[in-house]
Parts: C-alpha cells; sequence; structure tokens
C-alpha cells in the first residue's frame, strides 16, 4: 500500500485519468445500447457519479462505471472533509503559543512536521501562514532565501528557522535589518552535532586516542568538524584523527588544518580496506557510507576485534545483535535526529546569543541591566553568519567546561580553561579558512590572535573567561 502511495503522490496526473475511467466505460455502456443521442450517453454517463442512474439498462460498461464512480465520489467526498478538517485543525494550531509551520517540498520536511507538538507541513512558498514559529526547509537553499526575503516585513518579531544544504551561512552577512529571529541549519551539522554529544570522549580525556573517520561525503566532513572542534578536554590530550576518503583541495586543507595542542590529523590516501594494517590500534572507526558497512565492520573485526565500530544510517538499524561485539552501534536516523528540538535549539542559540551580549559588554565595560534581553538581542542581529556561528559553537563546547569543573579537574581560578578556550576558538577560525596575520583582516580572514595562548597579552588572555557574573548565571542555567 505505501509502494502505490508514493507512486500516485509522484505521478498525481494519473490520479485525475483515473478518475474519468467511470465516465469512459460508462459512456460506452450507455452507447452500445442504441438507445441515446451522443449528448443523452454523455449525461447519463455523468450521472453515474452522483448515483443517479437515468436508465434501466444495465450491461457489464455500465455496471462496472456505476460500481467505480461511487469509489471515485466517496474518494472525493473524503478528500473534501480531510481538507476541512486539517483547516480546521490548523486553525486551531495556530491559536497555541508554540504554534510552527514547516514550509517544504520533501520528506525530511514531512518527516519533521510529523514530530511538532502543535503544527503542521506546508507546500506554499509564497506568504508565510499566522504562526510564531516558521522553519523553512524547501529542498533548493535559493527557494528558502527566496520565501524569506519576500516575506520578511510579514516575519515581524516571529523565530524562522531555515535549512541550508549547501550554503555556508558563516559567509552570510549581519542581519540587523532583519525583522524576524532568524536562525540557520543543516542537518549534517545537527547529526554530527549529536553524535559528539551522545558518544564524546570526555572519558578518554587524559589519553591517547586514535579515531578513524571514512568517507568523502558531507556526512564524514560534517563528523570531522565537530570532533576537531568539541573534542578538547584537556591539555594533556592526544587524539589522532585518521581520515579516509578525502583527496583534492579538502585533503590538503584538513590534512594543514594546526590542532595547538597534541592532536594529530592524518589523512590517508589508499582506501581502507587496501591498508586494513591501519585499523589494528584504532580506538574507534566512524563509516560514514550507508553502503558496504557489513564489509568495513567484518575487516575491521577481523584485525581489531577491540575497536568501537560505529555506522551511519539514516533509518534504524542494528548490528548489535548480530556480531560478537558489544562496541557496535549505528547512528544518523533521522527520525530521531530530526525533531522540533534539535531544529529550534532554543538554550543552544540562547546561549550563542549570550556569549556574544557578554563579549559586548567587556568591550564597553558595562555589566548587564537586569533587563538585558532587548539589547543582547540587538547585539545578536549585528553579527554576521560567521560571529553568530562562533558564539554558537562556544556555546556548544562550554558543557565540557562546565563538567570538567564539576569533577574537580578544573575551577574557575584555572587558567587552563582559559587555555583550552583559547584553543576551541582558534581551530573555530582555522577551520573556517582564517590564518595568522600580523595585522587583523576580516575581509581576508586574517587574525593577530591566532598565536599560542602563552604569546597573548593579559587582556586578550581574559577574553577567553566570561566577563559580566549575571550572564555566566544565565549561561550556566542553561547547561
Amino acid at each position: 500500500m505505501g509502494i502505490i502511495k508514493k507512486f500516485f503522490k509522484r505521478h498525481r496526473a494519473l490520479i485525475y485519468f483515473a478518475a474519468l475511467i467511470p465516465f469512459f466505460v460508462s459512456c460506452y455502456g450507455y452507447y452500445i445500447t442504441g438507445k441515446f443521442s451522443f449528448w443523452e450517453f454523455v449525461y447519463a454517463a455523468i450521472a453515474v457519479y452522483f448515483v443517479n442512474p437515468v436508465s434501466e439498462d444495465v450491461n457489464a460498461f455500465i455496471l462496472f462505471g456505476e460500481i467505480t464512480s461511487v469509489i471515485v465520489t466517496a474518494s472525493i467526498i473524503l478528500s473534501v472533509l480531510k481538507y476541512a478538517y486539517a483547516k480546521i485543525e490548523h486553525f486551531f494550531i495556530r491559536l497555541r503559543k508554540d504554534s510552527t509551520v514547516v514550509y517544504t517540498d520533501n520528506d525530511l520536511g514531512y518527516a519533521l512536521a510529523s514530530s511538532l507538538k502543535h503544527g503542521y507541513a506546508t507546500k506554499n512558498d509564497s506568504r508565510p501562514e499566522k504562526v510564531k514559529n516558521h522553519i523553512v526547509m524547501f529542498e533548493d537553499d535559493a527557494k528558502n532565501i527566496t520565501f524569506y526575503s519576500q516575506n520578511e516585513t510579514r516575519l515581524k518579531d516571529q523565530k524562522v528557522y531555515m535549512m541550508m544544504s549547501e550554503l555556508d551561512s558563516t559567509l552570510l552577512k549581519a542581519t540587523d535589518t532583519s525583522e524576524a529571529d532568524l536562525h540557520f541549519f543543516n542537518t549534517n551539522e545537527l547529526l554530527a552535532r549529536d553524535y559528539w554529544k551522545k558518544y564524546n570522549l570526555y572519558d578518554h580525556k587524559r589519553d591517547s586516542f586514535k579515531i578513524a573517520i571514512i568517507g568523502e561525503n558531507d556526512v564524514a566532513e560534517a563528523i570531522f568538524k565537530y570532533g576537531y572542534l568539541n573534542n578538547l578536554y584537556t591539555l594533556e590530550q592526544s587524539f589522532e584523527y585518521h581520515i579516509w576518503g578525502l583527496t583534492g583541495a579538502k585533503a590538503t586543507f584538513i590534512g594543514n588544518l594546526p590542532t595547538e595542542n597534541n592532536d594529530k590529523i592524518i589523512i590517508h590516501k589508499e582506501s581502507p580496506f587496501e591498508s586494513c594494517d591501519s585499523f589494528r590500534n584504532i580506538d574507534r572507526v566512524i563509516y560514514c557510507h550507508e553502503n558496504n558497512s557489513i564489509d568495513m565492520i567484518q575487516m575491521i573485526l577481523y584485525v581489531n576485534p577491540t575497536a568501537e565500530i560505529h555506522c551511519y544510517f539514516k533509518e534504524e538499524t542494528s548490528y548489535e545483535d548480530i556480531y560478537d561485539s558489544d562496541k557496535i552501534i549505528t547512528f544518523g536516523a533521522l527520525d530521531d535526529l530530526l525533531t522540533e528540538e534539535s531544529v529550534k535549539n532554543e538554550s543552544l542559540y540562547l546561549q550563542g546569543k549570550l556569549f556574544n551580549y557578554d563579549y559586548s559588554l567587556r568591550y564597553s565595560e558595562r555589566t548587564a541591566p537586569s533587563d538585558y534581553k532587548n539589547e543582547m538581542e540587538n547585539e545578536w542581529k549585528k553579527l554576521s553568519g560567521f560571529k553568530k556561528s562562533s558564539s554558537i559553537a562556544r556555546a556548544d563546547h562550554y558543557w565540557i567546561e562546565m563538567k570538567l569543573k564539576e569533577d574537580g579537574i578544573l575551577s574557575d581560578e584555572d587558567e587552563d580553561a582559559l587555555k583550552i578556550e583559547h584553543i576551541r576558538w582558534s581551530r573555530f577560525h582555522f577551520i573556517n579558512h582564517w590564518s595568522y596575520a600580523e595585522k587583523r583582516d576580516n575581509e581576508r580572514r586574517r587574525h593577530n590572535l591566532l598565536v599560542p595562548y602563552e604569546q597573548l597579552a593579559r587582556s586578550e588572555k581574559e577574553k577567553d573567561g566570561i566577563y559580566d557574573a549575571l550572564i555566566k548565571k544565565d549561561i550556566e542555567r542553561l547547561i
């Protein structure tokens, strides 16, 4: 049944053609009786849709038309009722404070809409619905941007979450003229962020730990990126990232990224199956393809039975009950990943805004007033996509700093926390194609502070901490 639905969804014209079959068959049935003129048998064929035959004559064709026309008529009535019910339901949903609409033309959007507590999906790409939250996720990035640009004034004081599949949001200009509260999300980045939260390396923070990432797709790049940014725990750690699948300029760029600590990045040019001996000392293998997973799992189990093996799948898949290993897991199921909570992620966005506002307070040498939220929002709207992403990346890592302090490994007076934050900040710039220069040049992505922590002036070192006590309290409350 599901296959049939998908088929007719892709070929809607066939639905209309099928609805006309009873009419043509009935026309022929009445015609062969020889009792009707052209317009009379056309009228009689139309009448069967209303369960109102105009003649007692019956043959196999007329009978077929009468039976199938009832099915067509019933389907139309049910469709009308379903449409009316949806409109009524949408009306009441729009009355909710957390009402949300997903504007979409793809299965991902409809899957997300089905997880909304108070929301629904629509294909409407011209005008926004009358709700407070808008998730714009058409297949084409340009279509998403066009929808927002054409409706910016209508979206005043409302939250807009825009999916970006290809466009890098760090390259976007500031939106200080924007009337809406605009956020961007990327499904691969959501996946990677979620992955490193669930399978973080906190327990290996003092270890030498080797990670293999296999794949030349966007998933593999996102997994590496967020590992590079967030797997910072102590100054003693020594993580090695072994990467298979990257070629050309990407391989050169990632292979030459500075780590600013004892971590290493090693690019392998040969295929993983050609260099199976390289996996003998790997602690975790992250396989980012959906194909050949079994071959990869078995190869790893042959050469390194104790390795953790993590395989990417868009749908729920389990190998744990098949193989004699308790270290095989699958990740990336979209039903679990693409949820209202993960897309909106209000606490992460708010933390990012708080970090940026704290930075602005430090520069202006002020403390936060009790009613600082409007001022915080205005400061956020002034930021470019890069600076917004930088503040969110700071928020994304902050739980680690808090955990280290809770476990007594760091304290507020410990300078190691500032050193770790400077490394994280530097890595964010490096992976976004910034490099060191004696004089800062934002247009050319050059920064004079991309140096080891020890070379910073005391005033610059202090910027890696949190300046305002009230803002710090509010940030920590969100962890």
